[in-house]
Formats: structure tokens, sequence, C-alpha cells
């Protein structure tokens, strides 16, 4: 009952604040101009993120000001807040920043990857580790001091990962909901139990819905760096935080993780930057074959509630998850060859 409050609470909150920073980036010239790349045709609000981190952090507020046992991710406190707390708070701060920065003037690519380390770093020497992981043939693997190496890759992963899947009206902030739904009800089960982890995601998915209001088709804000890489920041902690939730992570996200490296190494391939902006993206062929901004979107929260669905039955069954994954990875193969197949007969690359 009272992650439902909390939810609730989250979900009024970015109601109020999304148009008020709507209306803010609109009088101070902070939009997204229509390009060559872009799909929409007009100038849109473009720091959604402004919005969702302040009503996450708001909500966390309130969460540690009525009831702070929730927040007890560890048994380390610095200045009596949960030292995992700070954690999460100060990376995530560093990558929001970064991201409003971004929105407003630009930053070089390299120098925005060099930034999300360090907010990784951060947060694995403020403790947040991945301390084992499930092996899918069996027992655990003892991760310990490889967290310092492991932990920063994946929050860079998961960044990267949800600000290239922004590439549509609503796609990184509905798929953010329900990755953060799934991890939440991972962690209140009874075979992980971590209010702590689970009160932190069902914020998130409290703050992304009252955002997918207005962001979704045809969308009003857009979140920018600022809100794609926050999610992706605070979903990389979710799966992380309190004990390895990897695997569920990596299933439900496991079609945004399995497009980035796609379009990675189809920049190697093609001897491009991996930074430089393109139109490789599955949700961007799925546009070139004819489907709507909806129906892309739509197709996308079934891929990922399916695969979301898949984690939850799963539980708990490590070689299960890792057949799935298996499984996942060759879905994307045979449905990317496919597309590719219309679009060369529709006489598209």
């Amino acid at each position: 009952m009272i992650y439902i409050i909390y939810f609730i609470v989250a979900l009024f909150i970015s109601l109020l604040i999304v148009p008020k920073v709507r209306i803010f980036a609109i009088a101070k010239g902070i939009v997204d101009k229509p390009s060559e790349r872009k799909i929409h045709s007009g100038e849109i609000a473009r720091i959604g993120g402004v919005a969702v981190f302040t009503t996450f952090w708001i909500t966390i507020f309130l969460v540690y000001l009525f009831n702070n046992k929730l927040l007890d991710f560890s048994s380390e406190s610095i200045f009596s807040i949960d030292r995992n707390l700070w954690a999460i708070f100060i990376g995530s701060l560093i990558v929001f920043v970064l991201g409003v920065i971004d929105d407003i003037r630009g930053i070089k690519s390299t120098h925005k990857l060099l930034w999300h380390f360090v907010a990784g770093f951060v947060v694995v020497l403020l403790g947040i580790k991945i301390w084992w992981v499930h092996s899918p043939f069996g027992g655990l693997l003892i991760i310990d001091d490889w967290s310092y190496l492991l932990v920063p890759l994946w929050v860079v992963l998961m960044i990267n990962v949800m600000n290239w899947w922004d590439g549509v009206d609503g796609q990184a902030s509905g798929i953010g909901i329900i990755a953060a739904i799934v991890i939440f009800i991972v962690s209140i089960s009874k075979y992980v139990n971590q209010p702590s982890s689970a009160i932190i995601m069902i914020v998130l998915a409290g703050s992304l819905l009252g955002f997918l209001r207005y962001n979704f088709n045809p969308a009003s804000i857009f979140l920018g760096d600022s809100g794609s890489q926050f999610i992706g920041f605070m979903l990389a902690i979710g799966a992380i935080v309190s004990g390895a939730k990897i695997a569920t992570a990596s299933l439900v996200l496991g079609f945004p993780i399995l497009d980035a490296m796609w379009v990675i190494f189809r920049r190697i391939f093609s001897k491009k930057s991996m930074f430089e902006a393109d139109r490789l993206h599955f949700h961007h062929r799925l546009l070139d074959l004819g489907y709507s901004q909806k129906k892309t979107v739509l197709i996308m929260y079934f891929i990922s509630t399916l695969f979301g669905t898949v984690a939850l039955v799963t539980l708990g069954r490590a070689e299960l998850k890792f057949l799935s994954l298996i499984w996942l990875f060759f879905v994307m193969i045979a449905v990317g060859l496919m597309i590719s197949y219309k679009l060369k007969v529709n006489g598209r690359k």
C-alpha cells in the first residue's frame, strides 16, 4: 500500500511540474528544432528531464521525511543519511547537470562519456557494488573487487542505451516505466525483498508516467539528454543496489541494449564514429517502413513488456533467464533481417 501512495504522489507532482518546465523551456528558447534526421515538424521543449529529476527527488525527500527506513540500503551512513542514497543522489546529479548543459549548449560526446564514467565510479566508491550474480550453470559468481570495473561499465551502458533509445515520442519514458515496474516487482518479491530498491523504482515509474502524459505522440515536451540519461542511470542503479538484478534489467531492456550494440558494430564496420548520429536504430527502421510514431512506440512497449514478463516468470531461475536472453538475441536478428529485406524491396537501404 505504501508503494502505491508514493507512486501516486510522484505522478501528481510530475503532472504539476511538467507543464511549468515546458513553458519555461519555450520562453528561454530551449527547444528541439526540426532537421533532416528529426521526425518532428515543430519546435518542442527539450528539457523534460528537469521535471522528471525534480519530481523524483522531491518525492524521495518526502519518503525520507515520513518513513526514512524505506531508504535504508546499507548499514553505513554519512551525515545520518544512508551512504548508498548519497551515491544515488550524487551520481544522478552529475548525469542530470551534464544532460542539462548538453540540452542547452551541447557537449562533445567524448566529454559526456568521461563524465558518465565519473558518475559510475562515484557510485561504486560510495558502496553500490555488484557483490555476486547467479550463474546460468548453477551457483553464484562472486564479483567483489571487479565491481570497480563492472559497475561503471554497466552505468555507462545503461545511460547511453536509454539516450539512444529516445528517438520516438514517448519511447524512452514509456520503456523506462515498464523497466522500473519490473524491477520494482522483483524487489518486493520473496526472492529479493529489498524495500529500498523497490521505493526508488516505483517513484521513478510515477515520475515518468506523469511526464509521459505530455511526451506521448504528439509530444509537447522531450526528455532531452537530461531526462534520458537520468532514466538510464536510475535503471542501472535499480538493477544493482542492495543486490544484483542485472539479469532482470538485461532482459526487460534487452532489445534496446542489443539495438545499441548492433548500431555500434554497424558504425565501426562503416568506419564511422560511434558517437555520430544516424538512423540505424530499430525504431528508425520501423518508421522507414511506414509505421506511425504511435505504432512504433507501442511495438516497443509490447516487446519490453513481453520480456519483462518473462523476467518475472523466470525469477529465481538464472538458467531460464539466460535462455530467454539467447531467444531475445535470435528474435532481434530475425526481425532485423525481415525489416532490412522489406526496406530493400521498397527501394530503401
